[in-house]
């Protein structure tokens, strides 16, 4: 991310979101699909969270293929798809950025 500069305390901001994205968000889900399947099945029958569902998988490819674009090394748009389906976009935005940033800061 050429011009882009993180401090440090936007980089902790940053790893706050992602930890949140990856336990919180992610975690949640994980819960509910090992003890409680029914409440992901009902979330599939409700429209309400099928609109969020829908707009996260139509969001991910475009944010795919924006650093696709712009050339984004480590993580690659690749990399982003499979952090972002392991994750979740809480995650995977925070985290990439970070990464995008660091190799620039370590040279400054």
């Amino acid at each position: 991310m050429d011009g882009i500069k993180i401090n440090k305390q936007l980089r902790i901001l940053l790893w706050v979101v992602a930890i949140i994205g990856l336990f919180g968000i992610n975690g949640v889900f994980i819960y509910s699909l090992i003890f409680s399947p029914e409440l992901v099945k009902e979330a599939f029958g409700n429209l309400y969270a099928m609109v969020f569902i829908a707009e996260a998988f139509i969001l991910l490819p475009l944010f795919c293929f924006l650093i696709g674009i712009a050339k984004l090394k480590s993580p690659n748009w690749i990399g982003f798809l499979v952090i972002s389906l392991l994750g979740s976009m809480a995650f995977s935005i925070p985290i990439s950025i970070i990464l995008w940033t660091r190799e620039k800061e370590q040279y400054m």
